[in-house]
């Protein structure tokens, strides 16, 4: 497993209890980076050798909300990389107590063919696995749902990514917003269909659920780009 320390930020805070449950997908997805980096496949070398990783679909499981602290202490981890995916655990603790846990499911992207290519073989050695002995560790995408158009948002510079696409915690975000303030919930799946591109117009769409609530955003075409499931399991 791979350790690190994260330094939160004053905007990770929703209130001066409880951190952002977006902040969380920051950290998740920022800790992978550093991992990576650390192994020697950082942003520059990727692209050299033409690929670069996409976030497919992430769930999370919160075991409580997490208490503002200075830092937040990450074990991360590699479950399995062949093909062309690769899942990856993490746990998150708030001073020295799990708060969530999340596997994220990332593909290989062929930047000079335009699609997902094959992990090569050397890169899954130097990552290696890990047996996380939790059913939980499995990514299951969220099935896509009819919803209720709520209202049109545009993607504006600062939702692009390296990939010059909507980033991936932006656009939860984005889905979040259709949530009642109020609203904790334990559980989230999500699911990046397809890319949107800067200047895109979004229908944020939400139906409710038994125990939460099924958001997504589309084109006004009716395709949808990401879709979540956000659950309240207490």
């Amino acid at each position: 497993m791979y350790n690190c320390t994260y330094n939160l930020r004053y905007s990770d805070f929703k209130d001066y209890q409880t951190i952002k449950h977006s902040a969380v997908m920051d950290i998740i997805q920022d800790v992978a980076i550093k991992h990576s980096n650390e192994l020697g496949y950082n942003l520059k070398t990727m692209r050299e050798a033409g690929l670069a990783w996409m976030l497919q679909g992430i769930k999370v499981h919160f075991e409580k909300p997490a208490a503002p602290s200075m830092t937040i202490d990450v074990e991360t981890a590699v479950k399995n990389m062949r093909g062309t995916s690769s899942e990856r655990g993490t746990f998150i603790y708030c001073n020295g107590q799990l708060v969530a846990k999340a596997v994220a499911n990332w593909f290989i992207f062929d930047l000079s063919r335009g699609r997902p290519g094959r992990i090569p073989a050397e890169m899954a050695e130097v990552y290696g696995t890990h047996d996380f002995g939790d059913d939980f560790f499995s990514y299951k995408k969220p099935e896509t749902q009819e919803a209720e158009v709520l209202y049109s948002v545009r993607v504006s510079n600062k939702e692009i990514d390296t990939n010059d696409h909507l980033n991936n915690q932006k656009s939860s975000e984005i889905l979040m917003d259709a949530l009642p303030f109020d609203y904790f919930f334990t559980d989230m799946t999500v699911y990046f269909k397809r890319p949107a591109l800067l200047g895109d117009i979004l229908e944020l769409c939400m139906t409710k659920l038994d125990n939460g609530y099924y958001v997504h955003l589309q084109t006004p075409e009716k395709e949808v780009c990401v879709a979540a499931v956000f659950e309240c399991n207490l």
